[in-house]
Formats: structure tokens, C-alpha cells, sequence
């Protein structure tokens, strides 16, 4: 079985997973449609079931699949056999594993906004959120990664240079069609030396991009975009620094501003 088949083989078992469940979905709903008739009808009560629905489910979609990139004397990862990863692999939180490179397609990548503690640190800082699939033998991995600091400029240069074929006449093709290649590297900055990711478009002999040409991985990819956004919507609502609870700043202390975003807040704003 090639490359092809078996990403056609997960999509389509993944597709009659979703299917299933929406049977089972549409089949719940009927059942407690009635047992809800009374409420809606009580007016006061409707809205208290409405206002309190997530209560007490916060946790229930489980971990966020974080991706990250392994620094030694830095990072707190550890793998799955108790050992630290590599220096500048990247690590896979939720199966606490390392891969030098990735291949993958990245789903989405998020507005830019404020927030501390992401990864540990105490410092308020720019972020975004890079999302995508890792392509990872026979299985598929969703994953989140947080983008600060030294690692934004690349990935804005991958939008810049994704924008060729994504407002491509006439048709676009979509950022989550693309295969894309994640290796890192150590880069000077003020206090040192950290790593940042290298983002390169994987292309065929001809030199044009390697494409999803399955529709039911395309439909997958497609559907998990509108999962992943929601969920990094969510992260952004709990973690985003808001201009009213920021400490204010000497003037003394202010070094530098931010850079100004490619096509506005943020890199998923360039219309990919």
C-alpha cells in the first residue's frame, strides 16, 4: 500500500467515523427534543440551561495536541521513556515523542494577540498559533504550536510565499492542500541563541506544489480546520491579554514596537 492509499484508507475510515456519529448524533437529539419542551417553555429556566451548557465540561475535549521545539536547559519535556528529546527536535506532547522534521498540512494559522504563560514563561508576549496535520506514517496528528518571538518571521514569510498559490487565477488553492516540510534551526538573538522553524513547500519534479488529490482527505482536512479554529478561538479567549488588564509600561522600559503583520492582525487575515 503507497503513500496515496493509505492516506485515502484513513480518510475514508474517518469519514464514515463522522458519518456514524452524526447518525448517532441526529438520532440523540430527536430522543431529548421532547424532554425539552417543558423547559423551553419555562422561560427563566430555558435561559439558566442555556447560560450554564459548558459548565463543568471545560476539560472534556481533552489535552491540546502541543507541538513544540525541545531547548535544552529550557524546555521541560520529557519522552515517553523518561528521557529528555533532542536539542531543536521537535516534541509531540500528547504521545511525548520527537521527530527531527515534519511533514505535515498546516490547517490554519491565527491572529496575532497578547498573553503569558503559554509555555511556561511569566512575560507577556505576541503570539500566534500555528495549527495543522502531522503526516506521520499510517496515522494523522493534529497539533497546535505557539509562535513567538524569533519564530514569527519565518512563518510569515511562508504566508508571503504561499500567497502565489492560494490567490492563484482561476483557482486558489487552499493552505491545507499543501504538504509542507517543518525543520528548525538555531539563530542568534540577544541573550543567545534559540531555535525557530523553517517552513518549505514540498514540490514534485516539476517544481509545483504536492497536492491532497483524494476528496475524502480533502473533505477531513477541510472539516478539521473548522475544529482547530474553534478550538484556538477558545485558547485566545482564555489566554488573551486584554488592552484594560495590561500592566502599563514605563516609557524608559520601551525598547522597540511590534512589527507590523503581513495583511493585518494576523497571518490567517492575508486570505491564504
Amino acid at each position: 500500500m503507497n503513500g496515496i492509499d493509505k492516506a485515502r484508507a484513513v480518510a475514508d475510515g474517518l469519514r464514515k467515523e463522522t458519518e456514524a456519529e452524526k447518525k448517532e448524533s441526529e438520532q440523540t437529539k430527536a430522543l431529548i427534543v421532547n424532554d425539552l419542551k417543558s423547559i423551553q417553555e419555562n422561560e427563566a429556566l430555558a435561559k439558566m440551561y442555556s447560560d450554564s451548557a459548558q459548565v463543568g465540561a471545560e476539560n472534556l475535549a481533552g489535552e491540546l495536541p502541543l507541538l513544540k521545539v525541545h531547548s535544552v536547559g529550557r524546555s521541560e519535556s520529557i519522552l515517553a521513556d523518561g528521557s529528555e528529546p533532542t536539542d531543536g527536535y521537535f516534541f509531540y506532547k500528547p504521545t511525548q515523542e520527537q521527530f527531527e522534521s515534519i511533514r505535515c498540512h498546516v490547517l490554519t494559522i491565527s491572529k496575532g494577540f497578547k498573553a503569558k504563560g503559554l509555555e511556561g514563561g511569566k512575560a507577556e508576549v505576541f503570539n500566534q498559533i500555528l495549527s495543522g496535520i502531522i503526516l506521520d506514517g499510517k496515522e494523522m496528528k493534529p497539533f497546535m504550536m505557539y509562535m513567538t518571538g524569533l519564530k514569527l518571521a519565518p512563518m510569515w514569510e511562508f504566508g508571503k510565499e504561499i500567497a502565489k498559490y492560494t490567490r492563484v487565477k482561476p483557482m486558489g488553492i487552499p493552505i491545507f492542500t499543501l504538504t509542507v516540510k517543518l525543520t528548525t534551526e538555531r539563530v542568534k538573538n540577544s541573550f543567545g541563541k534559540s531555535w525557530i522553524v523553517k517552513f518549505e513547500v514540498e514540490k514534485n519534479d516539476g517544481g509545483n506544489p504536492v497536492l491532497v488529490g483524494d476528496p475524502g482527505e480533502f473533505q477531513y482536512l477541510r472539516d478539521a480546520v473548522d475544529g482547530i479554529e474553534g478550538v484556538i478561538e477558545n485558547v485566545i479567549l482564555q489566554k488573551e491579554i486584554k488592552p484594560q488588564d495590561a500592566q502599563p509600561v514605563p516609557a524608559k522600559e520601551v525598547k522597540s514596537v511590534e512589527p507590523a503583520l503581513p495583511g493585518g492582525e494576523g497571518v490567517n487575515e492575508i486570505s491564504f
